[in-house]
């Protein structure tokens, strides 16, 4: 039995599927909302890890390695591609 919702919304989305091949291939999911201060949820389909990334988390050194689940030179491909798209 559930005592407690702490919360229970409904809400729109714009979601993006994206394949791309840099020096691997990347398939990422980005979800956008209103939700999580304008960050955008992304899942690495190929690693099952997700991050909710701005642009701050663009500069923080390992953020991406550490969220998605990739190498440092993924992690560049995947910074360049999201530096683009992400607001």
């Amino acid at each position: 039995m559930i005592d407690l919702f702490l919360y229970d919304d409904e809400e729109n989305a714009k979601i993006r599927f994206v394949s791309f091949v840099g020096e691997s291939r990347h398939d990422l999911t980005l979800i956008q909302t209103d939700r999580h201060y304008g960050k955008t949820i992304v899942l690495n389909t190929q690693s099952n890890k997700f991050g909710i990334i701005g642009r701050d988390d663009l500069e923080e050194p390992g953020y991406i390695e550490y969220a998605l689940g990739v190498s440092e030179t993924d992690a560049e491909e995947i910074k360049s591609f999201l530096n683009d798209v992400i607001g």
